[in-house]
């Protein structure tokens, strides 16, 4: 599908059209590619597999800026439920100074609040050129000082959405993306997020998502990871089960993510996750629930180790433990 959101004038009084491309759509694949060419390759996987058909229930959309019949730039959000991600915003080299990639913001944004979006998220430097423009359309810092940001399109409370009944374990599809990119972002709770992709927070799993996608899918995967919903369409937990880097197959790595208000379900989780029989590592914030998940799972703790993690000029404990 492609449809003009908007003709723009630009500060060189040349004409740029703002298009939206959503999947699956061939006609500006290469355009989109080409424009994207200095990313790496689990980003483009992800582009062409958007292309080629649909990706369980995610949307992924590029907003184009056109000029000349040319794709000059460009913006993509992947979106379930109202809930996205904002991200590969560029634009050509050549084509810089003009004003591109705010116009193509503002007719993205536009459509988003037409759509009825929900939540969106973004990684940017902090106070950089970019985060002002982001600011400038809504977006603000997830916590003081950080270049993780949200834009909130309604007035609903999002702590409300947290508490909403959880429906249940499910295993991680695309459309989750942006759901367990919000879990990892959101500020409270756990500053340790996910060991095995040295996520320690807030902090975006934008980016390095869709490589886990990809080798959760690869057919020799040791990937083993469940997500836990609720009815406002949250992921409010995610537990991941995979080789641990250091000791390749002779160990495994356990990451046990829960929003804070969903600690009582985290046992049911876990649970349905098969956790193998060679020893499983895992790691918690000295001070979190998790802790007691992993003792009643069989965990012992190993070595605990005071003001260890730095996150936002502070540094956590963190306990170490060991099932085997």
């Amino acid at each position: 599908m492609v449809r003009q959101l908007a003709r723009i004038t630009l500060k060189t009084g040349e004409r740029m059209q703002c298009l939206l491309v959503k999947e699956p759509e061939e006609s500006w694949a290469a355009d989109v590619q080409r424009l994207l060419v200095h990313k790496r390759d689990h980003v483009h996987w992800h582009i062409a597999r958007s292309i080629a058909g649909p990706l369980d229930a995610l949307e992924t959309r590029f907003y184009l800026g056109v000029v000349g019949g040319e794709a000059v730039g460009n913006i993509m959000t992947v979106e379930h439920g109202g809930i996205g991600i904002l991200g590969h915003v560029f634009t050509r080299p050549d084509q810089r100074r003009k004003g591109i990639a705010s116009h193509i913001m503002a007719a993205q944004m536009r459509d988003f609040r037409e759509r009825g979006g929900r939540v969106l998220t973004l990684g940017t430097g902090y106070d950089s050129p970019p985060y002002w423009i982001y600011h400038s359309f809504g977006f603000r810092s997830i916590v003081e000082g950080s270049g993780a940001m949200w834009y909130w399109g309604q007035s609903e409370q999002a702590a409300d959405l947290w508490r909403a009944p959880i429906t249940g374990v499910a295993s991680p599809l695309w459309q989750h993306w942006p759901l367990v990119n919000l879990l990892c972002i959101q500020p409270d709770g756990d500053r340790l997020r996910h060991a095995a992709r040295r996520l320690w927070g807030p902090r975006n799993f934008e980016g390095d998502f869709t490589q886990y996608k990809r080798d959760l899918e690869a057919e020799d995967s040791s990937i083993v990871a469940r997500v836990l919903e609720n009815e406002a369409g949250l992921v409010v937990g995610f537990a991941s089960l995979e080789d641990d880097p250091l000791w390749g197959g002779a160990a495994a790595l356990l990451d046990l993510l829960m929003h804070p208000t969903a600690w009582e379900a985290a046992e049911d989780l876990l649970s349905a996750v098969l956790l193998p029989s060679k020893p499983i590592f895992a790691y918690a914030d000295m001070d979190s629930p998790k802790n007691d998940v992993l003792l009643a799972h069989g965990f012992e703790q190993q070595a605990s180790w005071p003001d260890w993690l730095p996150v936002g000029g502070e540094a956590r404990g963190v306990n170490c433990w060991l099932r085997r």
